[in-house]
């Protein structure tokens, strides 16, 4: 496949020697997912669309979906609606009412053989000045060389602050029709070829990574599912489990809220999918988490028994492990083998530490599935030590209605990370989007301020 563009922002452009745009980027991950190599040709759109309209598997984007272009090519998408406007300078904007008023101005600054010039020309205007780049049709107008400039909502701010100029000093004075934007595929190339395409693109819109890359560049209402609906109207299918395990996850005032669960929901808005988020016992969210389709449990201690069950995200946070003891107590724990002897360890059932220590070999585990009863049953002596972390342990005994003051560490037996646990079945492009929008999280602060906010220091 011949891949094409040409400089516009903020479709395609290029940036300190990269080509990006919202376009590009939706482009070259489906050439990612379908395995498509090479390069994207910049080329002046007249080229470009030469090249689409008499080459077989040539692609051709942002492309406007008209009327008069629709038998031309295949087309994939849609994706986003474009509003096409008059600009005008402000301080010397004409009164402009209708299309026909349009053509008694004396010129009007339009692009070479790209789609809005095409309009303006099939509807009868012989006043058109007409140039091989958007930016020189704006200082054409702004130098008063044109009395309008042809364009559309998102691209005009947009050239006009490369161009150096405010996006406030020109003007929208009359709208001529809404358009979508689609890719185009030449019409000589196989039509399994552009399904292909179509069901990639329409795969990425499920699963959250189009209004992802979208989103960083267009406003919310110009994003598009179909040329009907918009993305918040798409069915959600991704089941998001957690537990009650404070600072992580815990229910308040009838919300589930903690550091994981904040970030899991961070995510979610950015990619643009509801919460769906359900507090369940962990044992039970561990067993959806590996038995059904689209599933993700969360936090979850990536241990090498586990490493093969999920496909991992994160990490959220880390923790280190350790065994506590009533601090009115004088048991002393000096090493790994000595915790073995002691009679009663009280463990969260099927939790990651009571699976660490059975792994061990530890045949005095005494789980239960409320982690919280743990520090009442320490207190009574129901049990001489809790498998517990310098994360949750504070949380837990205030929950329960203890100092943190009277535990005491008897012995710190292991440091780990806490992840997003996905289902083995989900596919590997939400895997990598969720560990994209992790990673750009902690790139921008995000992630440090929901940290801070449950006093958590991260590395």
């Amino acid at each position: 496949m011949v891949l094409i563009t040409e400089e516009g922002i903020p479709y395609n452009y290029t940036q300190g020697g990269k080509l990006t745009g919202v376009t590009t980027q939706v482009v070259q991950e489906i050439t990612r997912r379908l395995g498509i190599a090479g390069d994207i040709q910049v080329l002046p759109w007249a080229r470009g669309y030469k090249r689409l309209r008499t080459e077989p598997n040539v692609v051709l984007f942002t492309t406007a979906r008209t009327v008069e272009r629709d038998s031309l090519f295949h087309w994939v998408g849609p994706l986003f609606t474009v509003r096409l406007e008059f600009y005008a300078r402000k301080s010397a904007a004409p009164r402009i009412g209708s299309l026909d008023a349009a053509k008694q101005v004396g010129a009007i600054a339009t692009y070479k053989d790209d789609f809005r010039e095409q309009i303006l020309k099939s509807l009868g205007f012989t006043n058109l000045d007409s140039s091989n780049s958007p930016k020189s049709n704006i200082r054409k107008l702004m130098s008063g060389r044109v009395d309008l400039w042809f364009y559309d909502n998102i691209g005009a701010p947009k050239i006009a602050s490369d161009a150096g100029i405010d996006p406030t000093e020109i003007e929208a004075v009359f709208t001529y029709r809404e358009h979508f934007s689609y890719i185009a595929i030449s019409k000589q190339t196989s039509p399994a070829i552009v399904q292909q395409w179509q069901a990639t693109l329409d795969d990425m819109k499920a699963d959250g990574t189009f209004w992802w890359l979208t989103r960083k560049w267009l406003p919310p209402e110009a994003i598009r599912v179909s040329e009907r609906q918009t993305h918040t109207d798409t069915p959600f299918s991704l089941k998001l489990y957690t537990e009650d395990s404070p600072p992580s996850s815990y229910e308040e005032n009838g919300r589930i809220k903690g550091l994981s669960a904040d970030i899991v929901r961070e995510i979610l808005r950015r990619i643009g999918q509801p919460d769906t988020i359900a507090l369940v016992p962990w044992a039970r969210g561990y067993q959806l988490a590996q038995s059904e389709a689209n599933t993700a449990l969360f936090s979850t201690t990536r241990l090498p028994q586990r490493e093969a069950l999920f496909a991992w995200v994160g990490p959220l946070y880390r923790q280190r492990w350790g065994l506590y003891r009533w601090r009115a107590g004088t048991l002393r724990i000096p090493d790994i083998e000595a915790a073995k002897q002691v009679k009663r360890i009280g463990t969260y059932r099927q939790d990651a530490k009571m699976q660490y220590l059975q792994a061990l070999g530890f045949e005095n585990l005494i789980p239960t599935n409320k982690n919280i009863t743990n520090v009442t049953h320490l207190q009574r002596g129901n049990i001489d030590l809790w498998a517990s972390s310098d994360f949750n342990m504070p949380h837990l005994a205030r929950q329960a209605g203890a100092s943190p003051d009277q535990l005491a560490l008897a012995y710190a037996f292991h440091t780990v990370g806490n992840y997003i646990a996905f289902s083995k079945q989900t596919s590997p492009h939400v895997i990598r989007l969720w560990q994209a929008v992790l990673d750009e999280m902690k790139s921008d602060g995000s992630y440090q301020r929901i940290c801070r906010e449950y006093n958590y220091v991260p590395e």
